[in-house]
């Protein structure tokens, strides 16, 4: 069993969530307790914020890899819709 100073807290009845961003593809909260949540659909994954901040650079490296692989071809990412989040 974890010692439950290394977990991260339980969404509790009094957090409160506010609103850091959001686009047609996702939204970000951040909980009163610190935790992040990113909002896909109707996937939501909870974050501590240096794990976030983790994803954040391994999404920005991997576009960058996608991208230098197709620039002869086409724009990398020319076929991105804008569709509303939520629908796939």
């Amino acid at each position: 069993m974890q010692n439950s100073s290394t977990r991260h807290p339980r969404v509790a009845a009094s957090c409160q969530h506010t609103r850091l961003a959001e686009s047609s593809v996702a939204a970000i909260d951040q909980c009163s307790c610190g935790m992040m949540q990113l909002h896909l659909g109707a996937l939501t994954v909870r974050l501590a914020p240096c794990a976030a901040l983790e994803l954040l650079a391994t999404l920005h490296d991997a576009m960058s890899r996608s991208s230098e692989g197709s620039l002869e071809t086409e724009t990398p990412f020319a076929n991105c819709s804008s569709s509303p989040r939520g629908q796939a």
